[in-house]
C-alpha cells in the first residue's frame, strides 16, 4: 500500500513541478493528435488518441485514451492513459498511470508506473529499476536493476540484474529462462516454486494475510481523490484554455474580497441545498430540484478551479501569464488543494472554507458578468 501510494505521489510531484519549469514548452490538446516533426523543447500533449513519430529533445508529458509512443525522447516520459504503447527509446525516466501500458524500446533510467498492467517486452531493456503498483506485471525482456512494487501477479520470463522485492497478491510465476543476479525476496499468501539456478542470491518468502479491511478502505480512499484530481486537472487545462482573463481576473478579484466570497459561497449553497429539499417535497419540483443538484455536482469541481488560480495567485503575478504558464501554476495550486484536505483533524474544514470561497467567487463572476449585460443594455 505505501509503496503504491508513493509511486503515485512520485508521478504527481512530476507532472506538476514538470509543468512549472518548461513554460516556454511545446503545449498540445485536441481529439487525435499525431507529431511527425521533431520538438525541440519539453513538450505537453492532451489528446483523445496520441501518436508521437517524431523525436522529443527534452521532456514529454502526454495524457489521452490511447497513446502511441515512436519516437526517441531525450529525458523524461510521463503518461497518463488508458492504452500506452512505448517503441521509442527514452532516454530517462518512464513514469506511467493507466490502464495498460506495454515496453518495447530502452529506457535510460527507471520504469514507474500506477495501474492496471505493465508489459516489459522481449525487446526492451531497462537501465534502471522498474517500481510498480499494479494489477499485472510481465518482465519479458532485461531489468539492469531491482523489480520493486506491490502486484496482483508477476510473470518474470526475463533477465535482472540485481534484487526482486514484490509483495504479490495472487501469483508468482518465474520461469526457467528467467535470471535473478541478485535476491529474491516477496510476500504472498502462498509461497511459489522458483526453478533451480534461476536465483543467483537467496530467496525469501514472507507470508502475509488477507488485507485488513482498513487498509483497502485506505487504498479505495486514495484511488478515488486519484481519480478526482486527474478529473479536475483535465477541466483546469479546458478553462485555461478558454477563459483564462476570466479565471485570473477572478483570482485578483477574490484576494481582495475573500471574505465576501466565502459569505457568498456559503449562502448560495445553504440556498440550494434547502431549495432542493424543498422542492423534492413537491411533485411538481423534482425535476428542477434534480437539476440544481446536478448542477451542483458540476460546482463542486469549477469551484476547485477557482481555488486553484486563487491559490497560485498568492505564489505568482498571474497577470502577464500566457495559457501554459497559468497552466502551470494553477495546477500547482489544485495539488496543493487537494493535499491541504490530508491534514490530520483539520484538513477536512480548511478545504470546504476553501471550496466555499471557489463557489463565492464564481457567483460574483456571474453578478459581474450580468452587471456588464445590464449596463449595455443586454439584459
Amino acid at each position: 500500500m505505501k509503496k503504491v501510494i508513493s509511486v503515485i505521489f512520485v508521478l504527481f510531484v512530476s507532472i506538476i513541478f514538470g509543468s512549472l519549469t518548461a513554460f516556454a514548452a511545446e503545449l498540445s490538446w485536441g481529439e487525435n493528435i499525431v507529431y511527425t516533426d521533431e520538438i525541440l523543447d519539453d513538450a505537453y500533449i492532451f489528446a483523445g488518441n496520441g501518436n508521437i513519430e517524431g523525436n522529443v529533445n527534452g521532456d514529454l508529458y502526454i495524457a489521452g485514451g490511447s497513446i502511441v509512443v515512436n519516437g526517441n525522447i531525450s529525458e523524461d516520459l510521463v503518461v497518463i492513459g488508458g492504452k500506452v504503447t512505448v517503441m521509442g527509446n527514452i532516454g530517462g525516466d518512464l513514469r506511467i498511470a493507466g490502464g495498460q501500458a506495454s515496453v518495447y524500446s530502452t529506457i535510460g533510467d527507471d520504469v514507474i508506473m500506477v495501474g492496471g498492467q505493465l508489459d516489459i517486452g522481449k525487446t526492451a531493456v531497462v537501465n534502471g529499476s522498474v517500481i510498480v503498483g499494479t494489477g499485472i506485471l510481465t518482465v519479458d525482456g532485461y531489468v539492469k536493476e531491482d523489480i520493486r512494487g506491490g502486484l496482483g501477479m508477476l510473470l518474470l520470463n526475463g533477465n535482472v540484474d540485481r534484487n526482486v522485492i514484490v509483495s504479490v497478491e495472487d501469483k508468482l510465476s518465474i520461469s526457467k529462462t528467467a535470471s535473478i543476479g541478485g535476491n529474491l525476496t516477496y510476500s504472498s499468501l502462498l509461497e511459489s516454486d522458483i526453478p533451480e539456478g534461476v536465483v543467483k542470491g537467496t530467496v525469501k518468502f514472507n507470508k502475509f494475510e488477507k488485507e485488513p479491511l482498513l487498509e483497502r478502505v485506505t487504498y479505495l480512499f486514495f484511488i478515488q481523490k486519484l481519480v478526482s484530481f486527474l478529473s479536475a486537472l483535465v477541466l483546469l487545462l479546458l478553462i485555461v484554455t478558454f477563459m483564462p482573463k476570466s479565471l485570473v481576473q477572478s483570482a485578483e478579484a477574490t484576494k481582495e474580497n475573500v471574505f465576501k466570497s466565502f459569505g457568498i459561497g456559503l449562502l448560495t449553497m445553504i440556498a440550494a441545498v434547502i431549495g432542493s429539499i424543498l422542492l423534492l417535497i413537491t411533485v411538481i419540483g423534482i425535476p428542477l430540484a434534480l437539476i440544481i443538484l446536478s448542477s451542483l455536482v458540476v460546482v463542486f469541481y469549477v469551484a476547485q478551479i477557482f481555488v486553484s488560480v486563487w491559490i497560485a495567485g498568492y505564489l505568482f503575478k498571474l497577470k502577464n501569464f500566457g495559457k501554459t504558464k497559468l497552466f502551470g501554476a494553477a495546477a500547482l495550486g489544485l495539488l496543493l488543494y487537494y493535499l491541504i484536505g490530508f491534514i490530520p483533524f483539520v484538513g477536512w474544514a480548511v478545504k470546504i472554507v476553501l471550496f466555499l470561497v471557489g463557489v463565492g467567487a464564481i457567483v460574483m463572476r456571474k453578478m459581474h458578468y450580468w452587471k456588464f449585460l445590464k449596463d449595455k443594455g443586454m439584459f
